[in-house]
């Protein structure tokens, strides 16, 4: 799961409807919410002896000046692509691989999830614009955006939806007597009651990420610029300078969604046995990846589709 805000249908706890904020108001919690704890960097991903694109079982390092982010970002589709194929094969393993083998594993995909939103950061910190019109993703992908990325609470959504179907899957074996595998149908009261939590956590900071978000956008029509404006936006210099301001407002709106995504993932695996960690990481990178191939395929048809349509009749 990348840049990616998928609804999933699931046995969560409806979220508590909130009142519309008015602008006085989040004029008044600004300053409170923009001094939330979130690092501008992410801790990097601990080395390991899995392969990666650079034979070393790592992504190649943040990008430099003359490597866009969009060819790391297809070097990150691989490597999940190859993560994903290791979850396969941990996950439907007979018998089941040790538990320090899984912990390795888990480790690996978390470190390249830390490792791409590294990346990110050092791009945004470049040109934020192209972070919220990103065109290595999909439009398919982009109608289903939060704050430059997947909404964090999916994550929770997710793990419902996966605990359910494998639940229901094993149910008649269940019912007969027999066991539940050690994969996420078999959720104790503890982690269902951790994961309860963790969700009404994650709803209150995607909240007050939000409220960030929200006046971020309404700078955008502040008595500067609306000055600028009524002279028709001549005075180009001010004008740059201003916008590089209200970029940056965004910037940190992208930095605080992204560290919860981040934070999210962690911590849902972190309430899970390892086993059952490899089962969520497998069913989030299912998903990405196949809702990102979808788009990719559906912008194709579509472009050959335009294409035809202006090509000159013979």
């Amino acid at each position: 799961m990348a840049d990616m805000d998928h609804l999933y249908n699931g046995p969560h706890p409806p979220p508590t409807q909130a009142t519309t904020p008015t602008a006085s108001s989040r004029a008044a919690q600004h300053h409170h919410i923009t001094s939330i704890a979130m690092p501008a960097t992410f801790p990097p991903p601990a080395p390991t002896s899995h392969g990666g694109c650079n034979g070393t079982g790592t992504l190649p390092p943040p990008m430099s000046s003359n490597e866009s982010f969009s060819n790391f970002f297809e070097s990150w589709i691989a490597e999940q692509s190859r993560d994903l194929e290791e979850l396969r094969t941990a996950a439907s393993a007979e018998p089941a691989a040790p538990e320090a083998d899984l912990r390795r594993l888990v480790d690996q995909v978390l470190g390249h999830y830390a490792q791409y939103y590294n990346t990110k950061a050092a791009a945004a910190a470049d040109d934020v614009n192209m972070m919220f019109t990103a065109s290595w993703t999909s439009t398919t992908e982009h109608l289903y955006l939060w704050c430059g990325g997947w909404r964090p609470t999916a994550a929770l959504q997710l793990l419902y939806t996966k605990s359910g179907m494998q639940l229901q899957q094993q149910l008649p074996v269940f019912l007969d007597g027999g066991g539940l595998k050690d994969d996420l149908s078999d959720l104790r009261a503890a982690e269902l009651q951790a994961a309860d939590q963790l969700q009404h956590r994650t709803i209150t900071r995607e909240r007050e990420i939000e409220e960030v978000a929200a006046s971020a956008q309404e700078a955008l029509t502040s008595k500067t610029m609306v000055e600028l404006a009524g002279g028709g936006g001549l005075e180009a210099g001010v004008m740059d300078r201003e916008m590089q301001t209200k970029a940056e407002g965004m910037r940190r709106v992208l930095e605080m969604a992204d560290g919860l995504r981040l934070e999210t993932m962690r911590e849902v695996v972190a309430l899970l046995r390892p086993a059952q960690a490899v089962h969520f990481l497998l069913a989030a990178a299912e998903l990405h990846l196949a809702v990102h191939d979808f788009g990719r395929r559906k912008d194709g048809h579509a472009g050959n589709a335009a294409a035809a349509a202006a090509a000159p009749s013979k």
